[in-house]
């Protein structure tokens, strides 16, 4: 077997760029910038015959005032045969949300983007805003970060989220693979290699995709040779606006990234898949 490739793209947009910053800190120019770099992935991936998955806001999909309300970007990117996911309603930080705000947001989100892509029952996937909660009490993971603390605020609670996932007929969700019992987080104790493909599980019937590196440099060109060499799943994950950036999601580190991943495709067999069609094939209903 070869190895998979899975692509995450956290696409923000404006609100989501707005509600991840300091509003003072607001700007147009990196709103228009995620918007060309998202047209530069869709140009690259349909080069290279790639098919990814986009994360976009619900509040993104409807009609609207650009850049603000993109649905017909969206509308583009799903007509290209990539994935359209769940990235929350308007990028709201989870730990904080009450039990109603976690269901609506998740409900009407979906509801707006298959509205825009014009499929019934077709966003199946959620990814995170700000990649929380980051405390899973079944796993008895707590993280202080989150600001919210289970009861009190369910949304804090990535098993409380998996449950209202499953009652809105989503199929998978992307979590962390660094979700370890309080215990250990104060010992420092961890088991994790550099390199660590986490073993996919299922909780609530939704699928929980492990997110194994954030970027496109050195560390992810590390995961997918070992995907290969291992038969394993790599998980990929970028934001389109951070292409414009001198880090590790640059242009210049995903334009090496997909020439890597492609090579491997051609001489080694490696899959690039989106995550549904992963899914589908891993855990076929």
């Amino acid at each position: 077997m070869p190895g998979r490739l899975l692509i995450i793209w956290d696409f923000d947009s404006a609100l989501g760029q707005i509600n991840s910053t300091m509003p003072y800190n607001f700007k147009y120019d990196p709103i228009y910038q995620e918007i060309e770099n998202v047209d530069y992935i869709l140009t690259r991936a349909e080069t290279e015959n790639i098919e990814m998955t986009f994360a976009c806001l619900g509040f993104a999909a409807e009609p609207g005032i650009f850049p603000f309300n993109i649905p017909d970007i969206i509308s583009k990117l799903y007509s290209k045969g990539h994935e359209i996911a769940s990235h929350s309603w308007r990028h709201e930080w989870f730990p904080s949300l009450t039990e109603k705000q976690v269901f609506r947001t998740l409900e009407r989100s979906k509801q707006a983007l298959e509205h825009c892509i014009g499929t019934g029952e077709t966003v199946s996937g959620f990814v995170p805003p700000h990649s929380r909660p980051m405390s899973w009490i079944k796993k008895y993971s707590i993280s202080l970060g989150d600001r919210g603390l289970y009861p009190f605020h369910k949304g804090s609670d990535i098993g409380y989220v998996l449950k209202q996932l499953d009652k809105l007929h989503y199929r998978w969700c992307r979590v962390l693979t660094n979700y370890r019992p309080v215990w250990e987080k104060i010992t420092g104790h961890s088991n994790e290699d550099k390199v660590n493909f986490s073993e996919w599980e299922i909780h609530d019937n939704i699928v929980c995709v492990p997110q194994h590196y954030t970027g496109f440099d050195k560390p992810a060109i590390d995961y997918i040779k070992e995907a290969v060499n291992k038969n394993e799943t790599a998980v990929i994950s970028g934001h389109p606006a951070a292409l414009s950036r001198d880090k590790s999601e640059s242009r210049e580190h995903f334009d090496r990234f997909i020439t890597k991943a492609v090579q491997l495709r051609d001489e080694e067999g490696l899959e690039i898949l989106t995550v549904s069609n992963f899914i589908n094939k891993k855990f076929p209903k």
